[in-house]
């Protein structure tokens, strides 16, 4: 099955006490919403650093039709087959794009000493940075049809890109959440750059304007684009 995403402004990763985030007060195991619809809890592991979430999400679908897409009620900062929170992979980019000598290892380490997490590599930068420009150029209705600048690379040197060689999807990643942060763009940079070091984000809650930024970019991108953002 394939879910049609249905995103929610909702509260931030907060409750940590009981170590849930829900979308929705608690449901009975499944509840009815039409005589063909029914709703129920799909529950997803979120690595938050020193502690992991349990986010429980819904999804509605008609159970007579497995086949045919469902609905999965998501909250902003859920990335839908992802071990971590959106904060964490747009740290992540930001800090690779607007530090224009910086490698994917280097950015990829100080993202892991940010939100004090074990394991989170250049790699899965690598990913989460294709995806988001990839998403960002099919959507805005660029032309589809130009040589990828970092697979070309890839191919030709057979090695892990350099910073010279993704320069261009930096600066259109960089230009892109600039935009959808709007106010919040002076966070971006100051957070890029490590200026700041507060507040905490080694386990929830997540707050502070980053966090404000980041929600700011998935909603202008589900607004904008009818899509996640990553």
């Amino acid at each position: 099955m394939f879910y049609i995403h249905i995103l929610t402004d909702t509260r931030r990763i907060e409750n940590t006490g009981s170590k849930e985030y829900k979308i929705l007060p608690p449901l009975d195991e499944e509840t009815c919403l039409t005589e063909e619809l029914r709703i129920e809890e799909r529950v997803y592991t979120q690595d938050c650093g020193q502690i992991d979430i349990a986010v429980k999400c819904l999804e509605i679908r008609d159970p007579k039709e497995a086949r045919k897409d469902g609905y999965l009620i998501v909250p902003e900062f859920f990335v839908p087959g992802r071990p971590y929170a959106v904060y964490i992979y747009l740290y992540a980019i930001l800090t690779y794009c607007l530090n224009p000598l910086m490698g994917q290892r280097e950015a990829a380490k100080r993202t892991r000493e940010r939100f004090g997490l074990e394991t989170f590599s250049h790699t899965t930068l690598g990913r989460a940075l294709k995806k988001l420009v990839k998403q960002i150029t099919e959507k805005g209705n660029e032309a589809q049809n130009k040589t990828d600048p970092v697979s070309a690379a890839e191919v030709s040197a057979r090695k892990f890109p350099t910073v010279e060689d993704t320069k261009d999807k930096r600066a259109k990643a960089a230009a892109y959440l600039k935009k959808a942060a709007a106010s919040g763009e002076s966070s971006l940079t100051q957070e890029a750059k490590q200026v700041i070091k507060q507040p905490d984000y080694r386990k929830p809650p997540y707050k502070g304007a980053f966090i404000d930024a980041c929600h700011s970019i998935v909603k202008y991108t589900f607004l904008k684009y009818h899509c996640l953002l990553l």
